[in-house]
């Protein structure tokens, strides 16, 4: 099995793309939020929450290889706590997203409390979009996630730099060294030898693929795709199943032993 959990859908990159790069690239699933839900930014729709991940379930139900992620817009006045635990709870989401760049939130403000306890509750994990700002700084996601350890938390590279990347590394081995939280690190625009690195730094139980490939125009696909069998044969064959599969499969479940 191979999953991806770094997508995105929106206006721009409709549902139909990233599922014909699932199937040219033979990925069994690709988790997917929805960037319409974006309010700050140049290409910023502002969807409401309920309209952004409404659209997110039914791109899902149509390609059979996406896998919905709840958008999270905290603080916002169409974000409700008891609305995204009812959501969670009872459609196929198979985690929450948060962006904080793009809904203006920084991983310090306190408001995100209480989304984090909600995904407690309902037991889902959170994937978070790491960029180079002051919004997602990694010790502030270090401490995000200490501070509510029964949620797994995953942190996606969003076109950020070598040394941003480096940051999340050393948060994330600091987790393991220290079992005070369940944070990951996934490997979204880094290549086959960089991640064998980041493997070698924090575990490949720490590690999950995913490629933020749709932020590239249709050119760069082959790159994306090439890099699967780059890490097949970089990476041991217990630790290339531990990323490319195991890892999402435990955190974010495994829709066919769920009867999808």
């Amino acid at each position: 099995m191979l999953i991806d959990i770094h997508g995105h859908i929106s206006t721009d990159t409709p549902a139909t793309r990233v599922a014909t790069y699932a199937g040219v690239a033979n990925i069994d699933y690709v988790l997917i939020s929805n960037r319409d839900a974006a309010r700050v930014g140049d290409d910023a729709r502002d969807w409401d929450e309920a309209t952004a991940n409404s659209a997110t379930l039914a791109a899902a139900r149509e390609h059979q290889r996406l896998r919905p992620l709840y958008w999270l817009r905290p603080g916002q006045v169409d974000s409700n706590i008891h609305a995204i635990a009812g959501a969670l709870a009872s459609e196929p989401f198979a985690g929450a997203q948060l962006a904080p760049a793009e809904v203006g939130v920084a991983l310090s403000d306190g408001v995100l409390g209480a989304y984090l306890d909600t995904l407690a509750l309902v037991e889902k994990p959170l994937a978070i979009c790491i960029g180079n700002d002051n919004l997602t700084i990694p010790d502030d996601a270090y401490e995000l996630a200490r501070s509510h350890p029964r949620v797994p938390i995953v942190l996606c590279g969003c076109n950020a730099s070598t040394e941003r990347r480096n940051e999340m590394a050393d948060v994330v081995r600091w987790t393991s060294q220290r079992n005070d939280a369940d944070l990951y690190l996934d490997t979204s625009h880094a290549t086959a030898p960089g991640i064998a690195a980041i493997v070698s730094a924090v575990g490949a139980e720490r590690v999950l693929f995913g490629t933020n490939a749709l932020s590239y125009d249709d050119t760069h696909l082959p790159r994306h795709i090439a890099l699967i069998d780059e890490l097949r044969a970089t990476l041991s064959p217990a630790d290339a199943e531990t990323v490319l599969s195991q890892n999402a499969a435990r955190i974010f479940g495994n829709p066919q032993s769920e009867g999808r």
